[in-house]
């Protein structure tokens, strides 16, 4: 009888895993969908201000943005779910830009750049989405969580343009800020630029708190994953 061939670990670990395929759409799905909830979230906020009766949103160019702003997010939740048509390419970036130009003071021109950063970055102009992003933080230096999410949407940016340093910066500013949102992904795309900067150690250690700290969170089973094939490729090299 034949004897089986012996696969060596070293191509285990080079073959495509379709666990970790599947676990890598899967968050890029959970991501995605991010974005919409966020774009919602955001409209239900504003609206809630400019028509809940606060005193903030009395005056007429608050009210004007406000409802110029609700234009431009209704139509980038169009783009968002793939509506292609003309009525909706390119009109959410028109509304943000004028929102920014003519209401610069407004809450609704900080979460116009906002969208507009992200806006820019699906539409693969990552120095624009870097810009806007920049400047969003300086809109809203008092509101830690959307401060989380523009770090998160600069650090992608920046990976995009494989400034993988920059990246794994603005992941390490949301792993430092305070309370736990968006902390478990941090951590994760943290380990994922040092993986690409080849400094493993850094690495394993920032999968290692997903797993250790965040086993309920949508990055564990990965992290997990990445934290058995780190190990298993530091042995291999021994």
């Amino acid at each position: 009888m034949a004897k089986k061939k012996r696969v060596r670990r070293k191509q285990l670990l080079n073959e495509p895993d379709e666990f970790l395929a599947f676990s890598a759409k899967a968050i890029r799905f959970v991501v995605d969908n991010q974005r919409m909830v966020i774009c919602v979230v955001i409209g239900v906020v504003v609206i809630a201000l400019a028509f809940g009766g606060y005193r903030y949103f009395s005056n007429l160019s608050e009210r004007k943005a406000c409802a110029m702003f609700e234009r431009g997010r209704l139509q980038y939740l169009a783009e968002i779910a793939g509506d292609r048509t003309a009525e909706y390419q390119g009109k959410a970036a028109e509304q943000f830009e004028e929102v920014i130009r003519k209401y610069p003071s407004t809450d609704a021109a900080g979460f116009s750049l906002f969208c507009y950063a992200d806006a820019s970055y699906h539409r693969d102009d990552f120095q624009k989405s870097i810009e806007l992003y920049q400047t969003a933080l300086n809109a809203f230096s008092g509101n830690g969580a959307i401060r989380k999410l523009i770090w998160n949407g600069l650090a992608y940016a920046h990976e995009a343009k494989k400034d993988y340093t920059s990246a794994a910066e603005y992941f390490q500013e949301i792993i430092d800020d305070r309370g736990d949102f968006m902390k478990a992904d941090a951590y994760n795309n943290y380990g994922r630029m040092m993986e690409a900067l080849n400094q493993q150690d850094k690495a394993l250690e920032a999968y290692n708190m997903v797993v250790q700290a965040y086993p309920d969170s949508v990055a564990f089973q990965i992290a997990k994953e990445k934290v058995l094939r780190l190990k298993d490729a530091s042995v291999g090299t021994k």
